[in-house]
Formats: C-alpha cells, sequence, structure tokens
C-alpha cells in the first residue's frame, strides 16, 4: 500500500484554514456596509420625496446614518454572538446534551457501551492527554461522531449509536483517532465560535422579520418605510448566512482533512478511517442513512462531526469532503466501491471483546502498533511479548512514539483499571498516589480521608497504596488520566472536596515533590473544567518573557544531570522562541511560582502557546532523549495551559 504523507496534507490543511476564516471577517464587514447603505437608502428617498412635495427632491447619501446603523447594527451582531456564547458557555457536555448525547458511565458493563469506552480510553493514552467523557447519541442510526469543548481540559467525544454497531474496532478507533485529532489539531473552540458567529449573522434576518411584521401591523401610513427596510434586512440576512454557511464548509472541510491526516499518525492504520468511511457509504446505499444525523440541533453543529451529518445537494455547501476523496487520500490503493462489514462478523468481534482482559485487549494494540512501525514484526499477535526497551518507553518509529503511556497500560492490572473506572474506586487511587512512603506521614494522610470522607474511603486508599507502592512511576502515570471521567462524574460539590483532600495530602509533609505537584495540578485542571471549563485561572499579568524563562528553567534542569546539559538545552528552547532570555538557576525552583506563570501563559494567545510547547519539546529532547520525567512535566506544562502536547517528535 503506497505510503501517506501526512505531514503534507496536514501543513496545506492548515494553510487554508487561515485563509477562509478570514473570509469570516470580511463577510461580517460586507454585511455591516449592507445594512447600513440599505437604511441610509430609504432615509434619502424618503428625503427626497418630502422635499419633491417642498419644491425640491434632491437625494442625499447620510454617511452620518450609515456610520450610525453599521455601529448599531455591530452591537446587535455582537450581543447575538455573545448570547451563542454564553448558552455554550458550559464546554462540551452543553454541545453533547443539546445533539441528545447521553453521558457513559466509565465503568459500564454494556458489550457496547464498553467498545466505545475502551477505544477512547486507549486512544487518549496514546495521545497523551487525560480520558474525555464520552457521550452516546442513542437514537442515531447514521454513523458518525464529535468533538466538542473549548479545549481538552473540558472536550468530550460523542459517538452514535450507528457509528458503535456498524463499525469494526479497528474501524472506531480510526474515528475515534480523527476526533482525537480535532482536540488536539485545537478545532473544538474555532468550531464554537463558528456556531456563535453564524448565531450574529443570522440575527439580521430575524431582525428584518420583526421590523416587516411590525410595519404590516402598524397604522396605514404609505410613508412608512418599516416593510421595506424588513424586506432587505431579510434579503442582506439570508445572504450573510448563505455566505458564512459556505465559509462553514469550506473551513470544515480543511480540517476533516487535517483531522483525517492526524487519525492515520495516531493510529498508523489507514485501514480503520478508511473502513470507517467506506462503511458510511455502505450505509447510505443499504438504507440512506449514511452519516446523517437526526438532532433538531444537527445542522448549526453540523461541522462538528466526522462525517456529512445534514443533506446538502449542491456540495458549496457541504461541511465535509466527497466520501471518495477522503478515502482515496487515506488509501490510494481503494478502488471504489463501498463493501458493507458483515453483521455476523460485527456480532462475533463485540462477543469476542467483551471476554478479552484488558491486558490482552492492550497487547491487540501493541501488535497493531507494532506492526504498523516494525517494532513488534509481524508475528505480534495478541500474546505478543512486551520487551524491556518498550516497556521503558525507548522504542520510537517514524515520529510516533510507543510511550510508557500505551505500553504501561498494557501491563496495568486489570482490577486496578477497573477501579479507576469507579467514582469511588477513582477517589481512592487519586489519594492512594499522594500518601508517602513514610509511615507516620501516611498516619497523618489517611486520618485526613477519614475525616474529610469516610472511614471506607480511608481503607480502600491505604488497600491502593499498598497495590501501587511497588509499580515503577511510567505505570502508575495512565492510571491518573484514566481516573479522569469517573472524576468528572462526580457532583461538583463532592469533586471539589476530592481536590480539597488532595491538597491537603500533599502538604502533609510540608514539601511537594515534582510527581505530587504534576498529580495535582492534571486533577485539578482538568476536573475543574466539567464544572468551569472556559474560566481564566490567576490573575493577568503580562510576564511573557520572565515566564518563559522560569518555565524552560524547570524542565532543562529536572531533565538534565549537569548545569551545562541544562544550560544548552535552556538555550535550544530559547532560541525557538527567538528571544534573549537568561534562565533561573536557582535550586529548588518553587512550584507555586511555576503554577502562577502557567495561570498567565494559559492566556496567552493560540500562535503564542504553540511557541512555548514547541520551545519545550526542543529543550526537553536537546540531549536526543525524552526521559520520564520530562514526559510527564510536558504533559503536566501543557495540560495547565490547555494545550496538548504533540507526538514527540521535532516539530513539524
Amino acid at each position: 500500500m503506497s505510503v501517506m504523507n501526512f505531514f503534507e496534507h496536514q501543513a496545506i490543511a492548515r494553510r487554508n484554514t487561515r485563509l477562509l476564516v478570514v473570509l469570516f471577517g470580511v463577510a461580517v464587514i460586507s454585511l455591516l456596509l449592507l445594512t447600513g447603505l440599505l437604511v441610509a437608502a430609504f432615509t434619502g428617498g424618503m428625503s427626497a420625496m418630502d422635499e419633491e412635495a417642498a419644491g425640491g427632491g434632491e437625494f442625499l447619501f447620510h454617511w452620518d446614518i450609515i456610520v450610525a446603523v453599521m455601529g448599531m447594527t455591530l452591537s446587535a451582531i455582537s450581543l447575538a454572538v455573545v448570547f451563542k456564547w454564553y448558552q455554550l458557555k458550559g464546554g462540551g457536555k452543553v454541545v453533547a446534551e443539546s445533539l441528545g448525547g447521553r453521558r457513559l458511565s466509565p465503568d459500564s458493563n454494556d458489550a457496547t457501551e464498553r467498545k466505545v469506552l475502551n477505544v477512547v480510553e486507549e486512544m487518549a493514552i496514546s495521545a497523551n492527554m487525560p480520558v474525555p467523557p464520552v457521550y452516546l447519541m442513542e437514537q442515531e442510526q447514521g454513523i458518525n461522531a464529535f468533538a466538542a469543548g473549548y479545549s481538552p481540559r473540558d472536550a468530550v467525544i460523542g459517538v452514535t449509536r450507528g457509528c458503535v454497531e456498524n463499525l469494526t474496532r479497528d474501524q472506531l478507533q480510526g474515528v475515534i483517532a480523527h476526533e482525537m485529532a480535532h482536540i488536539l489539531n485545537g478545532d473544538m473552540r474555532m468550531n464554537i465560535r463558528i456556531i456563535a458567529i453564524l448565531n450574529g449573522i443570522l440575527f439580521i434576518s430575524h431582525a428584518g422579520y420583526l421590523l416587516l411584521r411590525s410595519g404590516m401591523y402598524s397604522r396605514r401610513n404609505e410613508k412608512n418605510p418599516l416593510p421595506f427596510i424588513g424586506i432587505g434586512l431579510l434579503i442582506i440576512g439570508a445572504i450573510g448566512v448563505l455566505f458564512g454557511n459556505i465559509i462553514k464548509a469550506a473551513v470544515s472541510r480543511q480540517r476533516e482533512y487535517l483531522a483525517d491526516a492526524s487519525a492515520v499518525q495516531f493510529t498508523r492504520n489507514p485501514e480503520g478511517i478508511g473502513g470507517a468511511l467506506e462503511q458510511i457509504g455502505a450505509l447510505t446505499a443499504d438504507k440512506g442513512q449514511g452519516s446523517k444525523v437526526e438532532s433538531k440541533n444537527a445542522d448549526e453543529a453540523s461541522h462538528l462531526f466526522f462525517g456529512q451529518a445534514v443533506s446538502k445537494a449542491v456540495s458549496l455547501f457541504a461541511t465535509h469532503p466527497p466520501l471518495a476523496k477522503r478515502i482515496k487520500r487515506v488509501r490510494p490503493d481503494w478502488d471504489g466501491k463501498f463493501r458493507s462489514n458483515p453483521k455476523e462478523q460485527l456480532a462475533e468481534e463485540l462477543e469476542s471483546n467483551a471476554k478479552l482482559t484488558e491486558k490482552e485487549r492492550m497487547a491487540q494494540r501493541m501488535a497493531v502498533l507494532g506492526s504498523a512501525t516494525g517494532v513488534l514484526g509481524a508475528g505480534g499477535g495478541m500474546a505478543a511479548t512486551l520487551p524491556e526497551g518498550m516497556i521503558t518507553g525507548e522504542y520510537s518509529q517514524g515520529g510516533q512514539v510507543l510511550t510508557e503511556g500505551i505500553v504501561a497500560a498494557a501491563v496495568i492490572d486489570e482490577a486496578m483499571r477497573t477501579e479507576v473506572r469507579q467514582q469511588a474506586g477513582a477517589k481512592a487511587l487519586v489519594f492512594a498516589m499522594a500518601l508517602s512512603a513514610d509511615s507516620s506521614v501516611r498516619s497523618e494522610q489517611l486520618s485526613i480521608i477519614a475525616n474529610d470522607h469516610n472511614k471506607e474511603l480511608q481503607q480502600r486508599s491505604e488497600n491502593d497504596f499498598q497495590k501501587i507502592s511497588e509499580l515503577p512511576l511510567e505505570q502508575r502515570l495512565p492510571l491518573i488520566e484514566l481516573s479522569v471521567p469517573a472524576l468528572k462524574s462526580l457532583e461538583k460539590q463532592e469533586a471539589y472536596q476530592v481536590l480539597a483532600t488532595l491538597d491537603k495530602l500533599v502538604a502533609a509533609d510540608k514539601q511537594v515533590s515534582l510527581y505530587e505537584w504534576c498529580l495535582v495540578q492534571m486533577l485539578q485542571r482538568y476536573v475543574r473544567a466539567e464544572f468551569e471549563p472556559n474560566k481564566r485561572v490567576g490573575k493577568v499579568g503580562i510576564r511573557k518573557q520572565s515566564d518563559a524563562e522560569f518555565t524552560l528553567s524547570v524542565l532543562a534542569w529536572y531533565g538534565h544531570e549537569t548545569d551545562g546539559e541544562a544550560e544548552a538545552a535552556f538555550a535550544a528552547g530559547a532560541q525557538v522562541l527567538a528571544k534573549n532570555l537568561q534562565p533561573y538557576r536557582q535550586q529548588p525552583f518553587n512550584f507555586a511560582e511555576l503554577s502562577d506563570c502557567l495561570d498567565r501563559i494559559d492566556q496567552w494567545s493560540v500562535q503564542e502557546k504553540e511557541q512555548i510547547v514547541k520551545a519545550w519539546l526542543v529543550c526537553a529532547k536537546n540531549d536526543g532523549e525524552i526521559n520520564l520525567v520530562e514526559r510527564k512535566l510536558l504533559t503536566t506544562l501543557s495540560a495547565c495551559i490547555g494545550e496538548p502536547l504533540p507526538p514527540e517528535s521535532e516539530p513539524q
């Protein structure tokens, strides 16, 4: 099979998307000008009629009226945009619920639900991010999925029942990898902005309709301009919505190509996403369902979905590229035929996967990755032995690292994995991770758990501590990421109580280690985002240079053995930012100050965040590798600023 140059596709898609986003601004400015000219024309015409009756009759454009009307229109559009933005402030879960999604319990034992939950878990770990909550659109029989939210911290994955039931596990992995790519590529916030902007543009039509109705029911007056202005605004609004939808569709099509390319990058299996797209075509030919979504809100959110959610007669308005083009990009040798998966095969696979242990399931995943990258070879299979080097995260191929996340997840104890999916189990395991090896300190910490919660949770935490105390760090880290969905499913007060208790446990020994800081920061940011997804943390401050210096210094000195190596790594990172930065050399570093730095960086622009993440990566990789400490620190730093950590490769 031909090898896909996905980096080239990503670069092209990003460039085209930037151009298309600018067109939204042009469309809004054009609408403002047209509205101003419309009102000025009617005003000038009415003035001319009055003057003609008085013996004059000169038609004049009143530029002050044009400017005033443009200002009022901009204010009205802005209010409509802000109103819609306010409606969506709850983040990804609000979007998912508006589309009819039902949140799946992380510990569900239903075979169909478990299938999608397992795939989301392993793809999130592979992507170096905590597991997002999953919503199932029960009544939707089409094959579709979406990712929604403002950042990876509040992101959710939504899937239709048709998607889960009609796809094989490999194909479902391709779809979920595609949606993970939308999270990692920063598409979600832009998608919510598009919904809000289109609502603002639509407001012009609504205003025209109100003026038309008001004019029709007002006292008859042949000089009453309201009906005519209303008709004009309806036309202008319709034009605005028309071009807005065209731009939305064009932006979405480019992002779909990018996400398809990224999905291949994550899974190293073009047959997965290619097969999923083929199934949409087969379902369309068979039942006409394809990727159609029946929800009443599908139209405004159509650009969020994996496939074309709303039927469009004209390709200009299609939010997704044609299926054939998408398949050809990832499977150049595809013969153009849509073949549906045999029902017997799907039923057999579902039953078979339900019987697999988690370790066997992860071994299957390793076999797929290993075969694709040449690490394990074609003879891997479910019972493949994981080499020692793979356990320690030394293997990487083609820019995609087989990280400690996906590898260590394969050797996590079955009972522990089940534990972390439950609310009480997740709480106990998180507390266990913060318990001290010093018995006297641990005794004090266990008392804190009992006082803040109950004796049962105290005992459960102590039991979990005995289980994880022998685990190497690389096997503990995935458990943090796996615990997020269960913790997010808690009521707000209970979730915040867990975070408060965690702070007390870490402070019990009067010192904070790097491991403890990473644990607290990751959970604090991700769990709070469930209840306050768009809230800025910390004070606004302009300290960009010093914040860049401090974060790079922490990464450089924690990730390298000698001062010389740390200084070289810092200089490499500073070069990415093209600034004359000076390192901080105080030891130990103040973690409270690091948290404050990240709070301020969280308020930088997207472009600035992208640059600092690149600088962190270059700093960590300066000695030719990313060790375990650097990997966890990178993941935490990125999580704190709401940015995904790219695959540990040279910045592309």
